[in-house]
């Protein structure tokens, strides 16, 4: 919603307004910001207005320790842009290649550099780049920016093998005291009893947890229209996938607040689950 849809739908709820912690006036209304203040206070803050629920929604998390980070996950994942009319292209976009999995061998669009925490499957940060670019410079700040923001003491961090670099494997070790879990060669890894300790097939096997991860969001979230977004430019794109972020622990809070671990990762069944249990 832009500032101006967000203050009208504000003022037609009332309710809402007041569930999001907005002050009364003299006369018992909902105090609503205009979209001026809303677009001021946004550049006051420092972060994005669309980015802002998603730090908060894993700053909850990790206080209720649903998010621990002791073990994470970098990966990334294609999205596709979308070709708008008049056979118009988002000039933001690039060509780049695509996974190993996708009937194309080239995709026009983007990649999002997520970082997860495999013990909740959630996801905790991400950065979004053109198809083109390579993955290795996003690792670090990610993992650096999460310490920052959440306070997290990762013990292992377990990456795709287009993040490897020796840099970033001894900055882990040292600065961070966790474990980097890199394949180096993934390709030619056809024999993994050679691997050292820390890169066996067992270990490198638990980094399927953010495939999944993608697997759910891409499509369970078909509402927001992840793929192949009716928009155009890099902010509006980063906008919609920080509120798709942002719905996913969101629905692990409402899971975890219901005491219902399993639904944690099932958006479709613990929104239906805790309005029963309302009802009740």
């Amino acid at each position: 919603m832009s500032y101006q849809d967000l203050h009208d739908w504000l003022v037609a709820w009332p309710a809402l307004a007041f569930a999001c912690g907005l002050p009364a006036d003299a006369e018992g209304h909902a105090w609503v910001p205009s979209a001026s203040q809303q677009c001021r206070r946004g550049a006051k803050a420092g972060a994005p207005a669309c980015e802002s629920p998603l730090v908060v929604a894993v700053r909850l998390a990790h206080h209720w320790r649903l998010i621990t980070g002791h073990d994470l996950i970098i990966d990334s994942a294609p999205l596709l842009a979308c070709i708008l009319a008049w056979r118009r292209r988002d000039p933001d976009a690039s060509v780049g290649h695509a996974p190993h999995y996708h009937p194309r061998p080239l995709l026009l669009g983007y990649r999002v550099h997520t970082l997860l925490c495999r013990g909740s499957g959630l996801p905790l940060l991400f950065f979004l780049a053109p198809a083109n670019g390579h993955d290795a410079p996003f690792a670090q700040p990610l993992l650096v920016w999460a310490v920052r923001l959440y306070g997290l003491r990762p013990r292992i961090v377990r990456l795709d093998a287009g993040y490897w670099g020796l840099r970033l494997v001894a900055w882990i070790h040292t600065t961070l005291g966790a474990v980097a879990i890199v394949p180096w060669n993934p390709k030619r890894q056809k024999n993994r009893s050679c691997l050292p300790p820390t890169w066996t097939a067992d270990e490198l096997g638990k980094r399927t947890s953010i495939e999944r991860f993608f697997g759910r969001v891409f499509s369970l979230f078909s509402f927001f229209s992840l793929q192949r977004p009716p928009l155009s430019g890099w902010s509006a794109v980063t906008s919609r996938v920080a509120l798709t972020y942002a719905a996913t622990v969101v629905v692990g809070l409402a899971a975890h607040q219901a005491r219902q671990p399993d639904l944690i990762r099932s958006p479709k069944r613990v929104l239906a689950h805790t309005w029963v249990g309302l009802r009740e």
